[in-house]
């Protein structure tokens, strides 16, 4: 009786595929099943990024599964269309399922699209992928790279989305306000950006606005550490939005107290009530702390104020509590103090 072959792949197999030893790596599948996983993903070797292209031809004519679902259903097509050395065209050529995932996780031309890699979804596209494919939220491959994208893929984003565009990628609203949201991100971040590159973002960043005809988000406007901080007649939670925007860096504190003040208030409430305490942890208390200190600093709020404080951030820094109201509590001491003043190095990091 033939004894049976391994299933898992070796630990090392990534590093032996850099070989290219096509001989050695035949081998391989006299102890080891074509069909055998590896990798945290459990794909098989059709799935990595550097299996040679006549090994992926040998192993399918030994009884390969092309279509072989990983740990997270996603077949050796999406697999490679997802990596950024990704080659899809063998697979492809060997007759793998351009359409797989289609409503449900997506196809490989949404892994391409997710992961910003232009050649690989115009290499897919050239095959015959659908362009307007939906996964099981109804995005469109294009619908979907536009609502991951952040300021690091502005270029790789511009580039995709020419490359669907020109293959009849549907344009909707939605999309529209996909980028309104990525180029108000990056304004804000702009001056923080990567000296570097900051100005191909830019640039990627227009063609964006271009392609979908979006009219770009207004420069940010800085607080120069001197004027009056005086926030427009609203409702609170537009002035806070306000003020974060005039006052809070894109990274690290704020040069003033009333920029950290309305920085803290924000970053517990955003950590309270849209993360839920997931990251809570003891720069957030001294934050919490600190918040209090500030609130009795230069003009202070009113003692009953100040008394609903401390009860509130005994409560927070056990993540309870009412975070909202502490934003609008940050939002009156502002008022109260509308003169700059200058923040001490703090004791905490975040």
């Amino acid at each position: 009786m033939a004894k049976a072959k391994k299933t898992q792949l070796p630990k090392d197999f990534e590093t032996l595929l850099e070989t290219q030893d096509l001989t050695a790596l035949q081998r391989l599948f006299d102890v080891y099943d074509v069909n055998a996983r590896g990798s945290v993903f459990k794909q098989t070797a059709l799935a990595f990024h550097n299996c040679p292209d006549d090994l992926a031809r040998w192993l399918v004519a030994q009884g390969a599964d092309l279509n072989a679902p990983d740990a997270y259903g996603d077949t050796p097509l999406h697999a490679r269309a997802r990596h950024w050395k990704g080659a899809v065209d063998v697979l492809i050529e060997l007759g793998a399922d351009l359409h797989n995932g289609e409503g449900s996780g997506g196809a490989p031309l949404h892994a391409a699209a997710g992961a910003f890699n232009a050649a690989n979804a115009a290499a897919l596209l050239r095959h015959g992928a659908r362009v307007d494919a939906l996964d099981r939220a109804g995005h469109t491959p294009l619908a979907y790279a536009l609502q991951r994208c952040s300021n690091a893929q502005i270029e790789r984003m511009a580039a995709l989305a020419e490359v669907l565009l020109s293959a009849g990628a549907r344009k909707t609203p939605e999309m529209a306000a996909a980028v309104a949201r990525i180029g108000a991100d990056f304004e804000f971040h702009r001056a923080g950006f990567n000296p570097n590159t900051v100005d191909a973002a830019s640039a990627a960043l227009d063609r964006l606005y271009a392609l979908f005809s979006v009219a770009p988000a207004p420069r940010r406007r800085t607080h120069d550490g001197v004027s009056p901080i005086v926030a427009k007649e609203a409702p609170w939670p537009d002035q806070h939005l306000e003020l974060w925007q005039w006052l809070v860096p894109s990274s690290g504190h704020a040069r003033t107290v009333q920029g950290e003040v309305i920085r803290i208030s924000g970053r517990i409430h955003d950590e309270l009530e849209g993360n839920g305490g997931v990251n809570w942890d003891g720069d957030y208390k001294r934050m919490a702390d600190a918040l209090l200190t500030h609130f009795a600093f230069g003009a202070p709020l009113e003692p009953s104020l100040l008394a609903e404080a401390r009860r509130i951030v005994a409560d927070v820094k056990r993540k309870g509590g009412d975070a909202r109201r502490l934003c609008e509590l940050a939002v009156r001491w502002v008022a109260l103090n509308p003169a700059p003043h200058a923040l001490a190095k703090p004791d905490y990091e975040r």
